[in-house]
């Protein structure tokens, strides 16, 4: 037990040990909250900014907008921006005692901050032109710039900004440590999710369980005993609540997960319930008043479904996998997956489909092609403790696939579902990975952003969601953004081997008010029709006579269906339907 406590310890110190450095918004209330940044860090050797890894370096002050006066809008991204708000010339307005704010483009990080340092700013937030934060070079003038610079992503400024055009907004960028003397706190990173957003009630009800955990720190400069407690909220009311009390040193750190002289009781229910569910994190000083309280409470969303396995979590207001990412950079083509291992003991299950989002910036999706593949992966690594380069993914054996066609450029960004070709039984100890391709690398695939997988990684020392860009490389994962939003429709694997695919069609195609189905099978069979993003449009049953039976489509929407049919032995055949 020493050397696992002694592994784990290790590991959360490695990717915890930037936690006290934030960047969060002071008010208004609607952004009191931390933001995803990378820093000019001096260390580099190439700028002169304050070094945010030393305690109490920090700078707290009103955002100001910059203007250098140069006429035009920068047209040659997404999100356009005025010329004169790039920092690329002498400001003429007074930036004194303020953060200034302004776009990447057109010059050098160095010059943009060095302009706003000269104009009086304390400190400098840079938004990115396209996608998540990125690391700064300095430049010619980096070395002449002696406030802090951060740099933040394209949707975080666009709501800073919103904001700004509302009320005065005020923000904190630097390290906390010792700013107050009682103060305790953690980070998103640094916080344990259950394994998955997202797992089917037969699933959940067959023995789930997952571990909870999160590391904290004392922050303050009095040494304080902490009350850490997670608890799980359903929709039954609470299933799980349990603290941990601990005397922790000024600076020092507590880590709360399995295997460490501290740690939460595993999670688990008598039963499930399909529904909405909140793990939620909550640090308190004992006998004290936290001075600072941002960091105190960390909540996860996890969702029991009906059928659908997924990193990513259900939006109860949708009832479908939230997506509100699409990264990528790809040249040639975009492969991104989910390994699936270790959640469904003494049963099998099979998946039958996959739910995703794709995303074209131009909405044109019609015409493309994405492909679905479903591999065990045999390559004979143990865990990442040695590092990403000993994942090899060189022993994939392909057991489903499938192809996908978007019928309508109205699903852009939005959750569709797309069957595989045949279901895929799925064994317990096995590891698969299930992926999402595209060979145009204008097309991207829909993440959920609001759960951050970083502490699963270091504990559990498992792949999360593995990518390959342009065919050549295999990288862990994107910054920041870990939860695919890839759903597999999970269905009960008993005696699938014997469940065969008959052929099967509908004439005429696209049709309007009644569509003749063509199957090769006789008699009885159940008909269920599906728009394409799983919905249920109907069911009955129908008889099939010499293989065909007329249907009434009258009342569906125009757009594509999938008909399902299943017949008495057992066979199914599976077809679109265009309805116009």
């Amino acid at each position: 037990m020493k050397k696992l406590i002694l592994s784990l310890i290790v590991v959360v110190f490695a990717f915890a040990s930037n936690a006290q450095v934030v960047v969060r918004g002071v008010s208004p209330a609607s952004i009191a909250y931390n933001f995803a940044f990378e820093w000019a860090d001096p260390a580099g050797g190439d700028w002169s900014c304050p070094d945010f890894l030393i305690p109490n370096t920090f700078v707290e002050a009103p955002l100001m907008m910059v203007d250098d006066g140069t006429p035009g809008v920068n047209e040659a991204y997404a999100f356009q921006h005025l010329l004169a708000q790039e920092s690329c010339n002498p400001l003429i307005n007074d930036l004194t005692g303020k953060i200034a704010v302004f776009y990447r483009g057109s010059c050098q990080f160095g010059t943009k901050a060095f302009n706003a340092q000269n104009a009086g700013a304390v400190g400098c937030i840079i938004i990115n032109h396209t996608g998540d934060a990125v690391g700064m070079a300095g430049g010619d003038d980096g070395l002449n710039v002696t406030i802090p610079l951060v740099m933040v992503s394209e949707d975080d400024g666009a709501t800073i900004v919103a904001e700004m055009a509302n009320s005065e907004v005020v923000m904190f960028m630097g390290n906390k440590q010792n700013l107050y003397a009682n103060d305790g706190g953690s980070a998103e990173s640094d916080v344990l999710n259950p394994r998955y957003g997202s797992i089917p009630l037969a699933m959940a009800n067959n023995n789930y369980t997952f571990q909870a955990g999160i590391q904290m720190y004392n922050f303050g400069s009095a040494d304080n005993t902490f009350n850490v407690t997670a608890s799980v909220d359903g929709p039954s009311g609470n299933v799980y609540s349990n603290t941990v009390s601990a005397f922790v040193a000024s600076g020092d750190t507590l880590a709360i997960f399995n295997g460490n002289p501290s740690e939460f009781p595993t999670v688990s229910a008598a039963s499930w319930d399909v529904g909405a569910y909140k793990l939620t994190y909550t640090i308190e000083v004992e006998g004290q008043t936290d001075e600072s309280t941002f960091d105190n409470v960390y909540m996860r969303d996890f969702t029991v479904t009906d059928d659908v396995l997924s990193l990513a979590h259900v939006d109860p207001n949708t009832n479908m996998l939230n997506v509100n990412s699409f990264p990528s950079n790809a040249t040639s083509s975009y492969q991104t997956c989910v390994r699936v291992q270790d959640v469904y003991p003494n049963a099998n299950y099979a998946v039958e489909g996959l739910y995703f989002a794709v995303n074209s910036p131009d909405t044109a999706l019609v015409g493309e092609e994405v492909l679905m593949d479903v591999f065990e992966w045999n390559d004979p690594w143990v865990d990442v403790s040695g590092g990403w380069a000993g994942i090899t993914f060189d022993n994939l054996s392909q057991v489903g696939q499938g192809l996908h066609y978007p019928t309508s450029n109205t699903d852009n960004g939005m959750v569709v579902y797309a069957p595989l070709d045949e279901a895929v039984p799925m064994y317990d100890d096995l590891r698969y990975l299930v992926c999402l391709t595209t060979y145009n690398p204008a097309i991207s695939f829909g993440y959920d952003n609001t759960l951050n997988y970083d502490a699963n990684y270091s504990i559990y020392l498992q792949p999360i969601s593995p990518l390959n860009i342009d065919g050549a490389t295999w990288y862990s994962g994107w910054n920041g953004v870990s939860a695919l939003s890839l759903g597999l429709k999970m269905v009960d694997n008993v005696g699938i081997d014997e469940i065969t695919e008959v052929s099967g069609r509908a004439y005429p195609n696209p049709a309007s008010n009644q569509v003749t189905i063509d199957v090769d099978g006789e008699g009885p069979a159940s008909l269920v029709v599906s728009d394409i993003a799983g919905k249920i449009a109907f069911s009955n049953q129908v008889n099939l006579n010499g293989g065909q039976s007329m249907v009434d489509i009258s009342s569906l929407d125009n757009g594509v269906y999938m008909f399902n049919v299943t017949l008495e032995n057992g066979s199914t055949s599976t077809f679109s339907v265009v309805k116009e």
